[in-house]
């Protein structure tokens, strides 16, 4: 998944810019993949978490809207 996304460049990627500053810098392969990796997981873990509370939220206001009625 990494590869690919050097591949396609994306340049407003987050992750593509921590992976090129890395290769800039001139880190070996091994490295700046294993850090663009957990980079991407984290960035992941962050927006999974984001959304589940937001669905954990509604699913409380549906909630106490329904024993209201």
């Amino acid at each position: 998944m990494i590869e690919a996304l050097l591949q396609t460049a994306p340049m407003d990627d987050l992750v593509f810019q921590f992976l090129d500053k890395k290769r800039a810098e001139g880190k070996p392969y091994y490295v700046y993949m294993t850090a663009g990796a957990n980079k991407l997981l984290r960035v992941y873990y962050g927006r999974m978490k984001e959304y589940l509370a937001k669905l954990g939220a509604s699913a409380a206001v549906q909630t106490q809207t329904q024993g209201m009625t």
